[in-house]
């Protein structure tokens, strides 16, 4: 059988189709079917299991995993049934758990993500010239660029928990990003290129966290112990501030959303992004530093 990440981000399972008859699952649930498709491939005898989606993509709202008395094996779901052998589940399995990072955008050359350290885990690359980022630094860097498409001439400085981010548009065909002093510039021919390398490489660090929290029974407990903790620092941070509930709970809300089933790649990539803006454009600046730190280790695992 064949695996296929769509266009959409939906991950397609088929044989022998072009893809009006393959069985449809969310990206984040790979993990979860490879897991029920191992235990299939496991059992000897009589077996069956449902899986009830947590997306919406595809015809259907389940996926059934049958082994009969005979050995034979079927998967059904969105109205489709496929006959595979023991060895063909196995493989199946395997493809599901390595799949690779879904790009909702054009490639770039321009961003890279690398080895965490101190939570900078992207770089930003152009004409021999880089810039380590945090994942923070990356949204609001990325917010700033989109912003200046639009402008004949755009100045963006930022401080972002004492390190210094500018964005400079000087001309129709010149942009600029500085990180730390280090300047990297970009021509009007690249820099969509670039707006798209930023929400990849966000997206890529954000899946790997998602990934972090593994597939199994206890995965749900895992995010909700990891959501608890960064409803706890918000509260230590902030104290007893008139504000301090509002913003624990909408942080608290987005980051369920980022790493919660039932969301696609790109839905918790824009998340995050919404969710550095909230922080560093309607908190006030003496929590700005503190709770971007937060977010810059929260979703980022650590190398």
């Amino acid at each position: 059988m064949y695996v296929k990440i769509r266009t959409d981000g939906a991950v397609g399972l088929g044989r022998a189709t072009e893809g009006t008859e393959e069985i449809t699952i969310g990206y984040g649930e790979a993990h979860m079917i490879a897991a029920a498709l191992e235990k299939l491939a496991q059992t000897a005898r009589d077996y069956k299991q449902v899986y009830k989606k947590t997306t919406d993509v595809g015809g259907g709202n389940k996926i059934e995993f049958e082994r009969y008395e005979d050995g034979r094996i079927s998967i059904s779901g969105d109205k489709h049934t496929y006959y595979c052998t023991e060895q063909e589940i196995r493989e199946l399995a395997k493809l599901l758990k390595n799949l690779p990072p879904v790009q909702v955008a054009p490639a770039s050359d321009y961003v890279d993500k690398t080895t965490p350290e101190d939570s900078v885990c992207l770089v930003v690359k152009n004409g021999g010239a880089s810039a380590g980022l945090k994942i923070t630094e990356a949204a609001l860097l990325k917010t700033a660029v989109v912003s200046s498409l639009s402008s004949r001439y755009f100045d963006e400085h930022l401080v972002v928990a004492g390190r210094d981010l500018v964005v400079n548009r000087s001309s129709d065909l010149k942009w600029k990003l500085e990180v730390g002093g280090n300047p990297v510039k970009f021509t009007a021919y690249e820099v969509e290129a670039l707006v798209a390398g930023l929400h990849n490489g966000i997206l890529d660090v954000l899946m790997d966290f998602v990934k972090s929290m593994g597939s199994d029974d206890i995965a749900d407990i895992r995010v909700k112990s990891h959501i608890q903790r960064i409803e706890e620092e918000v509260q230590k941070t902030m104290g007893e501030h008139k504000d301090m509930k509002k913003v624990r709970k909408n942080l608290s809300n987005m980051a369920k959303l980022i790493l919660g089933g039932g969301q696609d790649a790109d839905t918790r990539t824009n998340t995050f992004i919404e969710m550095c803006k909230f922080v560093y454009g309607d908190i006030e600046r003496e929590f700005v530093d503190p709770l971007m730190d937060l977010l810059s280790a929260a979703f980022v695992v650590e190398g």
